[in-house]
Formats: structure tokens, sequence, C-alpha cells
């Protein structure tokens, strides 16, 4: 049986609508919300904008609310993603460049890395199929290490 591999502008359309979203931050807690990945403005049909919303919930059961916000842009040769912060210090600065390819480990995915002060965000983008996709960010460094990863499924009517 042939499976086709999905592109980057595969990718990018299936992003669209709304996904439930579980991040384990390992001794930091978990974080549970929602996602959703709509048109950023209608001159810019390249550039999704990316915003979670939810709770984080710390190991000694202290609950916090919180959202993260980014742009999405398709590039078209190559192929690729490029996540772009939406916070007031990185606005518009790249955190990562995500270009997709099988993996011996992972299957289908896209590996960048992000020097953030003397630490390093090793990020991978996991696709599964149109309702599912995860991230597994190792961070490393001085100052920190642990890994964060988060699971997306797509919400029913999204």
């Amino acid at each position: 049986m042939n499976t086709i591999t999905p592109t980057a502008s595969d990718i990018f359309a299936a992003l669209i609508g709304g996904w439930s979203l579980s991040r384990d931050l390992g001794d930091v807690g978990r974080f549970v919300g929602d996602v959703t990945f709509h048109a950023a403005e209608p001159d810019k049909p390249n550039m999704l904008r990316y915003r979670e919303e939810g709770f984080l919930t710390r190991p000694d059961g202290t609950r916090f609310d919180g959202y993260r916000e980014y742009d999405f842009v398709l590039h078209e040769n190559p192929g690729a993603i490029e996540l772009l912060f939406r916070d007031p210090i990185g606005f518009g600065n790249r955190y990562v460049m995500l270009q997709f390819g099988k993996d011996a480990d992972e299957g289908l995915c896209a590996r960048d890395i992000h020097p953030c002060g003397d630490d390093f965000y090793h990020h991978c983008m996991i696709w599964q199929n149109d309702d599912h996709f995860e991230t597994k960010i190792k961070i490393t460094g001085p100052k920190k290490n642990h890994m964060l990863h988060s699971i997306y499924r797509r919400k029913q009517g999204a």
C-alpha cells in the first residue's frame, strides 16, 4: 500500500481549526487547554495565528491560567513552516523553522534548535495525521534541563 507523505503545505492547511492540548512539563506540572489556528490577516494567506489558552497545574495542586501565541508562516521553497514569536520581547523573531521529513524514531517530523541565552530549545514537531500531532521540546543548558511533551488532538466539529 502506498501512502502519500504530506508536505509542509498539506500540514499547514490541516492546522486550521480548533485543537485540544495536553502538555507534560515534567517536574513543573501539566498544562491543559485549547488551541486555535486561524488566518492571521486577509492579505497574508501563508500565515496562521496560533493561540493556546488553558491552565497549568503544578505538582502541589496550585493552578494558573495562561496563554501563548505564535505566527506560523508557510514557506514554499523549500517547503517549511516558520514559527514567529508574538510576545512583547521577541515579537516577530523566529522561534524555529520546521522542514518535515521521515525520522527513524519519530516518523514524519521536523526539527530545529532555538538558542535562548545560554539554553537551547530542541524542538521536534511530529505529524501523526490531520487530527493528531505532537511536539517534544528538550530544553538544555545551564539554567534549564527538562522536556516539554505536547499532544494536540483536533476538536470534533472544528
